[in-house]
């Protein structure tokens, strides 16, 4: 396998000049080649590795481009996200600080916020779970959320879970959680019902026999099982699922279970111990921080992927 090396964080001095607002200068070009001939030999990629860089879009930090780009091997994929400054000749590899706001502001603009949640929407901690209902970190994951967060933070902690089937490793995974949508959408919880019971099962159920199991879901439920039937045979919910996998994959996730404590990435089924700490951490947030107003060693399951 390759392995994908991060770059270390670029500590620059910037002018003042360097900050002036978007609006105020010419668009900025970059040389797209140059930069992927740049990104190829800074990450240390070989040459088997496509590298595609998409054209800067503004940031959430003025006078400072995003430029997303996307690394390949085969059917695997990965997304890195560089910030270009103005002149389109210097690119920040790290995070941008702006000590008014979140350290994470640019994951937090783009995690997703309309999936099946529990918990107050005014919470001040938002979990967002990217997680395979066959992975088997993200059900003892589940266990960890479901059984800690409803005791000690009903009205500080909000879990919002969004679908990242792993389909090299994870063959029902996919159709699994499009079964989900066609049960549940729009019903929070009637999902967290069904997201409790299948991880519950999941040591029961296979590719062969899932969809005679989620027609018995559906039929112990009192659902209409010839809807729910058709749903599945048709796959009418399979955009909303390869959406959140989009989504998931723009935020860099690569693994299951990959949750985001308002912002802040933890990948694995981390213990409780360490989940408290962060959420403590949170808790804690000075309050000139400001979060938008949408706002390895652990367990993990991870495909045949660029990284080791």
């Amino acid at each position: 396998m390759l392995r994908i090396r991060s770059a270390g964080i670029a500590l620059l001095t910037l002018s003042a000049a360097g900050f002036v607002a978007a609006e105020e200068r010419p668009p900025v070009k970059i040389d797209k080649p140059r930069l992927e001939a740049y990104v190829r030999y800074a990450e240390g990629y070989t040459p088997e590795v496509k590298i595609r860089a998409d054209d800067p879009v503004p940031s959430p930090y003025p006078g400072i481009l995003r430029v997303p780009v996307h690394v390949s091997l085969g059917e695997h994929r990965l997304d890195r996200i560089y910030y270009a400054l103005p002149d389109g000749q210097r690119f920040l590899s790290g995070s941008v600080w702006d000590l008014g706001t979140s350290p994470f502001l640019d994951t937090l603009e783009r995690l997703p916020k309309d999936g099946p949640a529990v918990g107050p929407p005014t919470a001040k901690v938002t979990v967002v779970v990217f997680s395979d209902f066959q992975c088997p970190y993200c059900r003892q994951l589940a266990t960890i959320l479901r059984t800690n967060i409803p005791k000690k933070y009903p009205n500080d902690v909000r879990v919002v879970f969004a679908d990242f089937p792993l389909d090299t490793i994870h063959k029902w995974a996919r159709p699994a959680a499009e079964a989900a949508h066609c049960m549940t959408d729009g019903n929070a919880e009637a999902f967290w019902a069904f997201h409790d019971w299948i991880f519950e099962h999941q040591g029961e159920i296979s590719e062969t026999n899932l969809r005679e199991k989620m027609i018995a879901y559906a039929q112990s439920k009192g659902m209409d099982t010839g809807k729910v039937g058709a749903c599945m045979q048709s796959r009418a919910t399979a955009s909303e699922v390869e959406q959140s996998q989009k989504t998931g994959e723009r935020l860099q996730v690569q693994e299951t279970p990959t949750m985001f404590i308002n912002g802040r990435l933890l990948n694995g089924a981390r213990p409780w111990e360490t989940l408290d700490s962060v959420i403590k951490l949170e808790l804690l947030r000075p309050s000139d921080i400001a979060l938008p107003e949408d706002g390895g060693a652990h367990g993990t399951d991870k495909p045949a992927t660029l990284l080791k």
